[in-house]
């Protein structure tokens, strides 16, 4: 073999390292790329996933649904997102508010008080997350709505029903929801309450109540403000809210009686 031959040899070599190396790099990159999608993919269906990151893309449709752009809604203190209180696949357990697949397309929203989707949305970033008001034409309110629409079906356009249960007072309440088991209540508190209260979460601008601030109030009072949580009256033989503070209610189709007589006993059991 002359010296021009074993040149052309080491110019193959080279060339076909170097390509190696490009294939190598572009598996690499392609490996990447799918698992970004599929962490992008992992959705906080239930509401309970609340760990990931917001960050993943600033381009993620569900932005505005989950994580801190979620958040950033709200007022500069809010801990709060919608994934706290919705899911986007039509479950319920462990939520309070109503899921928001197919929330898009409804006749109506908020038991009739909103008539369209940001009059219905602004209600929960100003009411519940202490934010300033979102406009039609914001880039927020348009990435928030448009997903929303994905996961809608134009079908779907019956409202809604709100149904808090109203009893007639605190002392109806205690009634209703004494004798519950504390050991089984504890899952059951972890699930329906934990969010919030075991994290002191600020929502808006206040901290949710501690657990021991929640013990030291009644049987009665508890279950009032899960059953009504604010909107007056909170008895049907009261005239105001008598239960202080904001909190997302439950209805009994949400989180069942025995359910809830489950969580109260195992908040009080050491009172």
């Amino acid at each position: 073999m002359d010296s021009l031959d074993r040149n052309r040899l080491r110019v193959m070599a080279v060339l076909g390292y170097s390509l190696m190396l490009l294939l190598g790099a572009a598996c690499d990159e392609d490996e990447a790329a799918m698992g970004t999608s599929a962490d992008m993919g992992q959705r906080a269906g239930n509401g309970g996933d609340r760990e990931r990151e917001s960050e993943d893309t600033e381009e993620a449709a569900d932005r505005y649904y989950v994580g801190a752009a979620s958040m950033a809604l709200g007022a500069a203190t809010n801990e709060a997102d919608c994934a706290l209180c919705h899911s986007v696949d039509g479950s319920q357990e462990g939520l309070s508010g109503k899921s928001f697949k197919d929330i898009a397309y409804k006749e109506s929203w908020k038991g009739g008080d909103a008539s369209t989707l940001l009059d219905a949305s602004n209600a929960c970033v100003t009411g519940w997350m202490g934010g300033e008001a979102l406009a039609d034409d914001d880039e927020e309110w348009k990435s928030l709505e448009a997903y929303l629409k994905s996961i809608s079906d134009e079908d779907a356009s019956e409202a809604n029903v709100i149904m808090p249960e109203v009893l007639a007072d605190e002392a109806a309440y205690e009634d209703a929801y004494a004798g519950g088991d504390a050991e089984a209540g504890e899952a059951k508190y972890d699930l329906y309450c934990g969010a919030c209260h075991s994290e002191q979460l600020t929502v808006g601008v206040a901290p949710a109540w501690a657990f021991e601030a929640i013990a030291a109030r009644s049987i009665g009072r508890i279950a009032q403000k899960v059953r009504t949580a604010g909107p007056p009256p909170s008895g049907s033989e009261e005239d105001s809210d008598t239960t202080g503070g904001p909190m997302p209610f439950f209805e009994p189709s949400d989180l069942s009686a025995d359910d809830l007589s489950d969580i109260i006993a195992y908040i009080k059991r050491d009172s």
